[in-house]
């Protein structure tokens, strides 16, 4: 996932070094320059030292504090004595997954923590060979049962209706799994649900767990014992939204592959596609590519406005995110009017307040952040698109990603739709600390701001995202064919288009 402080993070480091402190001009308190926080090097440190310098810089530094409700105190008591018993019995395992627990304990899917796949291994590298959905009647269903794996051989196929697990009634068993294997928290409670469905029909290696089941068609329940084998990892290629989202949209920022930010192709009924990927332009613009994002995207709406399309379904599922001036340039080839887009406010790596910027994105910038108090605002780009537009979104649209949601839905010719909303998290990332043992942790230094300069799009009380206008129905049918890799959303979306 690519923070929006974006891809000029490298050379935004590098700048500081040559930024002064803020001063104040002619008797005003306006800072001159923003100077961001500087990355937290604790690697050297101790585990228990390495901690209470990555509290102290966090808890002063991460700027949803308020918004979200961080209560810093209560977490430094709850894993501060769990790391000094991690650091007395040299327990690397320990010390990880406090750690992990403590940065996965704020709501926000900014905050993240590098992945190690060793750790994920030991704990959840094996499967128990299903995934399973839930519905919007409330049923946990089988979606996907890997053949000749151990839930197939124990007689679950797909569409069985899963009553408990481990003993406990499925519900109480999803809110009690562990969550923090991926790479970044989660900011809603959709998020949360997703990440239980993803792990709970994971496990180590031979471990062991009851199931109730009872399948379609039959009038008993039937209780089995499943044992997890690893299955390489098969279970996540195969869950939502990865069983409908190709591999090959993944971005590689080697440089080593042909390929661009924005696909376009025409749909059945005269609709026009584009599927964007992340809101940046690629390293070197990569062999055979050299065209911006920015223009990448206004040519595929141009072409389809010329060519009278029925409308246009605009794709950002798992949208990683990037750079928000080139979000508002994007959606100025679909807004008749100069609109407002947001007001980028930032934590002062000096004062500990927040300070209003733009970051100037530009390449080559060497002023990083520029325009100090003012907003960034959407500017018509002509031909103007009129004809309905429809974005899909998930909980894997992060970031820049939720600012083209957003600006979609808020037209009069644009809806969403998608069987979640987006991630919920819009800050502006990229404030770091490096702990011992190899691990990365990132926050967001930054807030985005409406035009009232509220927050907006960030969780609070695990709420929040974009969410869709109209929200694919999550049926039995829809999600046993999204176990099969068909692609509901999209279908949705299409017959949205009227």
């Amino acid at each position: 996932m690519f923070d929006r402080r974006r891809i000029l993070l490298i050379a935004v480091t590098m700048a500081l070094a040559a930024l002064v402190t803020a001063v104040a001009s002619c008797g005003s308190t306006q800072p001159t320059t923003y100077n961001p926080p500087a990355e937290g090097n604790f690697a050297k440190m101790t585990w228990t030292n390495a901690f209470e310098a990555l509290h102290k810089k966090i808890s002063r530094e991460y700027v949803f504090t308020e918004w979200k409700s961080i209560d810093w105190s209560r977490l430094h008591s709850k894993y501060a004595p769990l790391i000094q018993a991690a650091q007395a019995r040299n327990d690397a395992t320990a010390y990880q997954s406090a750690l992990r627990d403590y940065i996965f304990s704020i709501p926000d899917g900014h905050v993240t923590f590098s992945k190690d796949q060793q750790f994920q291994n030991k704990l959840v590298g094996g499967a128990y060979g299903l995934n399973v959905m839930k519905l919007d009647n409330g049923n946990i269903v089988a979606v996907w049962v890997m053949e000749g794996g151990p839930a197939s051989s124990a007689g679950i196929t797909p569409g069985a209706r899963i009553i408990s697990w481990g003993g406990n009634p499925i519900n109480t068993a999803l809110s009690k799994t562990r969550i923090f294997f991926d790479r970044s928290s989660h900011a809603t409670t959709e998020g949360v649900l997703l990440a239980e469905m993803r792990h709970i029909v994971r496990a180590p290696v031979n471990k062991q767990t009851s199931v109730s089941f009872q399948n379609q068609g039959e009038s008993q329940a039937k209780t089995v014992t499943l044992t997890a084998v690893d299955d390489g990892g098969e279970s996540l290629r195969r869950n939502y939204p990865n069983s409908v989202i190709p591999p090959e949209t993944n971005l590689d920022m080697t440089g080593s592959k042909e390929q661009s930010t924005v696909v376009k192709k025409m749909l059945p009924g005269n609709i026009g596609y584009v599927w964007v990927r992340a809101e940046l332009d690629l390293p070197d613009q990569l062999p055979g590519n050299h065209t911006p994002t920015v223009q990448q995207f206004k040519n595929a709406i141009d072409e389809f406005s010329s060519q009278g399309v029925k409308g246009v379904v605009v794709d950002i599922r798992n949208n990683a995110g990037g750079s928000d001036s080139m979000v508002a340039r994007m959606l100025g080839s679909l807004y008749p009017k100069k609109t407002f887009y947001e007001y980028q406010n930032y934590v002062g790596a000096v004062t500990g307040k927040m300070e209003i910027w733009v970051a100037n994105e530009t390449p080559d910038a060497k002023v990083p952040y520029i325009d100090p108090g003012q907003g960034l605002n959407i500017v018509p780009a002509a031909p103007l698109f009129k004809s309905p537009i429809v974005a899909i979104i998930n909980n894997t649209c992060i970031s820049s990603g939720e600012g083209i949601a957003m600006g979609v839905k808020n037209l009069p010719n644009g809806k969403t739709t998608g069987f979640y909303t987006t991630n919920g998290s819009f800050g502006m990332a990229g404030d770091m600390v490096n702990m011992p043992g190899g691990i990365t942790i990132s926050f967001p230094f930054g807030q985005s701001l409406d035009v009232q300069k509220v927050v907006q799009i960030d969780s609070r009380n695990m709420k929040g995202g974009v969410t869709p206008t109209v929200r694919t129905p999550l049926t039995l049918e829809n999600a046993l064919k999204t176990g099969a890799g068909q692609d509901v959303e999209l279908e949705f979306a299409q017959s949205l288009i009227q």
